[in-house]
């Protein structure tokens, strides 16, 4: 989890900001709170009552530390869990609601987007390279 919010803050075009410490620690609460909540239907407003923080508060720490919106950061990490479901062999009708997409079609734009393939097109990809 602390390896997730070290790779976005990496990730920051700007670089990582030196965060305050209650800013740092609401970045890693944030992040956990994702970590553990990815699969399941994330709003900001949950996220920023189960934090105790208001939803601008958490939208703008990820904004400055991670240089990434809320969302986009949700996003984010539930594709990199798809991805490995993905390489496990599970069935890529189901992969996207598994990982707390609404639906398929949303997981496949947001994949395709993200990656610039279809799932389909990454497990053959995956599948080359490894054998």
């Amino acid at each position: 989890m602390q390896m997730t919010a070290n790779m976005m803050r990496a990730l920051s075009p700007n670089g990582p900001e030196p965060a305050l410490p209650e800013q740092r620690e609401l970045v890693d609460h944030a992040t956990l709170y994702v970590e553990t909540h990815f699969a399941e239907k994330i709003t900001l407003e949950g996220a920023a009552q189960a934090l105790l923080v208001s939803q601008s508060a958490l939208q703008q720490t990820f904004h400055n530390k991670l240089g990434v919106s809320f969302y986009r950061f949700v996003t984010q990490r539930r594709l990199i869990a798809a991805k490995n479901l993905i390489l496990e062999g599970r069935p890529l009708t189901s992969v996207g609601e598994q990982v707390g997409f609404s639906d398929h079609s949303t997981f496949y734009r947001a994949f395709q987007k993200e990656y610039g393939i279809s799932p389909s097109q990454y497990r053959k990809l995956q599948a080359g390279a490894g054998g």
